[in-house]
């Protein structure tokens, strides 16, 4: 990525054949995570627990036909949380699996990825249950009020699903190396 360009510097060097090969070397700090091994795997385990269980919730949310996902204000934050959706999968996707010394691209693809697409997820979701909650409250009419509470109750369970990513994110500590 072009945000991380400067943290690597061209040299050239030669192999064993007397060719001439550019080879990028890494000459910024350091990062370490406060986790021991077995806190690294359980922390991406449980990230990719709590996204499979998002990913579901909320695909399966769009497959209720409640009458307030034909209002915009209900369908449009649904929609528009699929992108940092597919962001916070992209993240947890390159969540480290051994303890070691990190780049800055490592912790920014990452953890940072994580924290910034779980907000905005979480502030996509509270926008559409919000919606929800103003078309059942002046608009619903009858007996539809079972598929928007179905609904509802999906989505709220979805963001329960994404505060806990929140939650588990909030636990670690990304700080630079003393050594390098």
């Amino acid at each position: 990525m072009k945000r991380y360009a400067d943290d690597y510097e061209t040299v050239v060097a030669k192999d064993e054949k007397g060719n001439e090969k550019n080879i990028a070397v890494y000459n910024r700090a350091y990062f370490e995570i406060k986790l021991d091994e077995k806190g690294i795997v359980r922390f991406r385990r449980n990230c990719f627990l709590l996204l499979a269980a998002i990913v579901v919730l909320h695909i399966s949310g769009g497959f209720v036909s409640n009458p307030g996902m034909y209002q915009l204000y209900v369908a449009l934050p649904y929609a528009l949380a699929f992108f940092p959706l597919a962001y916070m999968a992209a993240g947890i996707l390159r969540l480290p699996k051994k303890k070691r010394k990190y780049r800055r691209d490592e912790i920014g693809l990452s953890f940072d990825r994580l924290k910034t697409s779980s907000i905005i997820l979480i502030i996509l979701l509270g926008m559409g249950v919000l919606g929800e909650l103003t078309f059942l409250i002046f608009f619903s009419i009858g007996f539809r009020n079972v598929l928007d509470t179905v609904y509802l109750v999906i989505e709220v369970f979805t963001g329960a699903a994404v505060y806990f990513i929140i939650t588990l994110r909030r636990q670690i500590h990304v700080q630079t190396c003393a050594e390098q």
